[in-house]
């Protein structure tokens, strides 16, 4: 009741007044052009996924120094496991954990991360860092909402953030630097600087965030800093080559649950990717080759470290050969692995430890897009696996989107989806086993998009069905106790998102998804509501926003309570020119208490101020 009668507040105070705008004020428009769910630029109502996309300008105006926080108020349905005030950290009981559709992992390995449609997890655990998605490096996201296998492979069972990177757009030099400093000691800044020049363009960017933390059992400080730069040359109109590069080096400190804090848990890792792409876009023949290489290395004062590795090469066309038809024919390889060491453990439990891992995979996909006409799109595709640990394995999706009406379009598909087995599921410690298969997934949904009040309001509706086996666990019931391939779950569900916009001077997004889940699984909340309003009076913003959660297990153990919890956030921003804003945000303004994961409360209230400049 108190989630409701704060949502009619906000809507009623901030959307009644302006609900009588002029027609000619800015509107949404459903033709949206986006890269992922095909690999080639297509109209999002001519698409069967689910996709979500988050523009340069909603990334600025969050001001988070990460971009995955801001998806919770633009994406409906995903949960992000934000373990402090700032930085996730790696390891048990870190933050970061990703969880869309109520499809997540502990660590995180069921929602695939791509920058640039290329795959981003770490070569041993086969998870993403979170803490090297730097909002400064990223120009826009997409998020695929459902199985996104058939064109990105493994780990992409919940969804796929493909992370478009960013580069300088305005000719000669422009740059910005966003500084701000509040609660707990904690700093966040970022400063980026591009150059372009004809044919040529340049970025660097550098971010640094820290906190001395806010336990008081506890050490748990923070600090990070990542460095990126992309540069590219437009070879012809249709030919171009660009490649870029980061570092992210962070240290911080695992307090441990509050039933046993730790004193001193001090971890460190450096992790560093690189990646050339050549684009080539010749009208009926587009499509790219891209070469990436990722890699770590982790030391945990307990006595754990590792290094590790992920590289791979996508090669893929599209033809338009027929009329109204795309044909997209892809390759990928990847090559991932590393090796982990710990002296502490006692000679049992080092099984694995001290030897390099390697697993080769090698994909072959197809995927065909037509249409019927103005109304109707199919697409049918189909990715072949071949791993040299475990074989091979088919993966097939279909879908179609109907446009009945110029704003309004029907959508479904099917899907199946898959997850590898990880270094640590096969090689590593005590529980691995090198016999174990892929897990699997199918997900279905059906739904419709579309716009009304002069296309001020857009409405999206989806109904999924996600149902997934061979789910690797470690089975207790077997000794010595192993993973095995015991696993199962049904996921259903509703998502939906209302965007109010008019003018420039009010945003109103809302979010709500039901998920039901017929097992004990954590970040998978059945309730998950967000609300968010960005109003702009002249030289004055405000952006207030809402997030309810309910029925979230955040323990295995089966006789804990869910959790239930509302937060509410408060960004303000002034411009004393066009060129600086200052603002203060605070967040979590109504004090709450709660935990995402048991044992591991959240901060309360906290408030940053700072100012950002643009040159």
């Amino acid at each position: 009741m108190k989630v409701s009668v704060i949502l009619c507040f906000f809507f009623a105070f901030y959307a009644n007044p302006l609900l009588a705008q002029e027609k000619d004020s800015l509107t949404i428009a459903l033709d949206e052009a986006v890269v992922t769910g095909t690999r080639i630029e297509r109209q999002k109502n001519k698409i069967a996924a689910s996709i979500s996309t988050i523009s340069r300008e909603t990334i600025d105006r969050s001001g988070e120094i990460n971009v995955l926080p801001l998806l919770t108020y633009q994406v409906p349905g995903f949960l992000l496991n934000d373990r402090s005030i700032t930085g996730f950290g790696i390891g048990p009981g870190s933050g970061g954990n990703i969880s869309i559709r109520g499809i997540s992992g502990t660590p995180n390995n069921r929602v695939l991360v791509l920058i640039d449609g290329q795959p981003q997890f770490m070569g041993i655990f086969a998870h993403p860092i979170a803490d090297a998605y730097s909002a400064s490096d990223i120009e826009r996201v997409e998020v695929q909402r459902g199985a996104a296998s058939v064109l990105y492979g493994s780990n992409a069972m919940g969804g796929a953030i493909n992370l478009i990177t960013r580069k300088g757009t305005d000719e000669g030099w422009n740059g910005s630097v966003n500084v701000g400093y509040g609660s707990f000691r904690t700093f966040m800044g970022n400063a980026h600087v591009s150059f372009n020049q004809g044919k040529f363009h340049s970025m660097v960017a550098i971010n640094r965030n820290s906190t001395t933390g806010f336990r008081n059992d506890a050490e748990d400080s923070f600090e990070n800093t990542t460095g990126y730069l992309k540069m590219g040359y437009a070879i012809s109109p249709g030919l171009s080559l660009s490649g870029d590069m980061q570092l992210a080096d962070a240290t911080y400190f695992q307090p441990g649950p509050t039933v046993a804090p730790l004193e001193t848990d001090k971890r460190e890792y450096l992790r560093g990717r690189a990646a050339l792409s050549l684009r080539n876009d010749w009208g009926n023949v587009s499509g790219a080759l891209l070469y990436f290489h990722n890699f770590g290395e982790h030391t945990f004062q307990t006595g754990f470290s590792s290094t590790d590795q992920n590289q791979g090469i996508t090669f893929y066309q599209n033809l338009s050969v027929l009329p109204n038809q795309i044909l997209t024919i892809g390759i990928d390889y990847k090559r991932y692995g590393g090796k982990a060491f710990n002296e502490t453990l006692p000679p049992p439990a080092r099984v694995g430890l001290g030897t390099q891992f390697t697993i080769h995979e090698t994909d072959l996909y197809l995927q065909a897009q037509q249409e019927l006409g103005e109304k109707i799109s199919f697409n049918a595709g189909l990715r072949r696996v071949s791993n040299s640990q475990y074989g091979q394995k088919l993966l097939p999706g279909f879908g179609f989107a109907y446009r009945i009406k110029q704003n309004f379009t029907l959508k479904a598909s099917s899907s199946k989806a898959f997850r590898s087995p990880s270094i640590v599921d096969l090689f590593l410690f005590p529980t691995s086993n090198e016999s174990l298969r892929p897990e699997e997934l199918w997900s279905h949904e059906a739904g419709f998009q579309t716009l009304i009040l002069d296309n001020k309001l857009s409405l999206e509706m989806m109904a999924f069905m996600a149902k997934g086996s061979n789910l690797i666990q470690i089975n207790p019931m077997i000794t010595p106790s192993i993973g095995s391939n015991s696993g199962s779950f049904l996921n259903k569900g509703l998502e939906s998102q209302f965007r109010f916009k008019t003018a420039e001077s009010l945003q109103v997004i809302f979010n709500y998804a039901y998920v039901d889940v017929d097992e004990n699984i954590l970040f998978a909340p059945k309730h998950n509501l967000s609300l968010q309003t960005d109003l702009q009076l002249s030289k004055f913003s405000i952006v207030p926003s809402i997030q309810h959660i309910s029925g979230l297990r955040n323990s295995l153990t089966e006789t804990d309570k869910n959790e239930n919890y509302t937060l509410i956030n408060l960004k303000s921003m002034y411009s004393i020119s066009h060129k600086i804003n200052i603002y203060i945000t605070g967040k979590n303004l109504l004090n709450t208490s709660y935990q995402l994961e048991k044992g591991f409360p959240m901060p309360g209230i906290n408030v940053m101020t700072g100012i950002h400049l643009k040159f």
